[in-house]
C-alpha cells in the first residue's frame, strides 16, 4: 500500500495519510465479508423414504440398532428396552411415533440416544444421514403445526437449506418434547 508522501513530508500529513490508508483497507476488507447468519444444527435421519431432523443439542449419541427386549402391554411405538452406553434405555420407533409404516423386524438401522430424558430414551431410525446446519429462522415452530400433517413436526427445511451442503434433500423438523410427551408422562 502506497501512501503517496515522501519521507521528507510533514509528519502530521504523513500520519493522517497513513490513518486514511488504514481506514480504507479496513473498509474494503469488511465490504467483502459475508453477513453472518445464525444457524441451528440438526441430526438428519431417514425413516423409509422420509427425512426427519432431530435437534443436535438433544442428541447424546448414535449407535447401530440392536435387539430390544419387548415389554408386555407397551404401546406399539415402544420397541422395548436395550442397553446403550452402560444404561438401560427405552427405544421408540420414530416412524411408528409419527404414524408411518414401520420397516418390520430388520435390525439394521440406527438408534439415536437422547440427552436429559428420564427415563432414558432412544429413537430407532432406518439410518442416520448426517448433520445439517439450517438458518435459525427455519427452526422456529410454524404457526400451525397440525398443517404439517403428521404429529409433532415443528417445521420443514426445504432442499438446499443445509448451509454445509452435505444434506441436499429437504427434511421435516421434529419437536422432541411434543413427540415424547405421550410416552414420558
Amino acid at each position: 500500500m502506497k501512501i503517496g508522501l515522501t519521507a521528507g513530508a510533514d509528519p502530521k500529513a504523513r500520519h493522517a495519510a497513513l490513518l486514511d490508508a488504514r481506514a480504507a483497507a479496513l473498509a474494503a476488507r469488511r465490504a467483502g465479508e459475508e453477513e453472518t447468519v445464525e444457524t441451528a444444527a440438526y441430526l438428519v435421519c431417514a425413516c423409509g423414504p422420509e427425512r426427519y431432523g432431530l435437534p443436535l443439542a438433544a442428541v447424546a449419541g448414535v449407535a447401530p440398532e440392536r435387539p430390544c427386549t419387548g415389554l408386555p402391554g407397551a404401546p406399539p411405538a415402544l420397541k422395548g428396552i436395550t442397553a446403550l452406553a452402560g444404561a438401560i434405555v427405552s427405544v421408540l420407533d420414530l416412524a411408528s411415533c409419527l404414524g408411518l409404516d414401520t420397516k418390520g423386524e430388520d435390525e439394521t438401522g440406527h438408534v439415536v440416544r437422547l440427552r436429559a430424558q428420564e427415563p432414558p430414551v432412544a429413537l430407532a431410525v432406518d439410518r442416520v444421514l448426517g448433520i445439517a446446519r439450517i438458518d435459525a429462522a427455519l427452526a422456529q415452530p410454524t404457526a400451525k403445526p397440525e398443517s404439517l400433517g403428521r404429529g409433532p413436526l415443528s417445521g420443514y427445511a426445504p432442499p438446499g437449506s443445509d448451509r454445509t451442503g452435505d444434506i441436499r434433500e429437504g427434511f421435516s423438523l421434529v419437536d422432541l418434547p411434543a413427540l415424547l410427551a405421550r410416552f414420558t408422562t
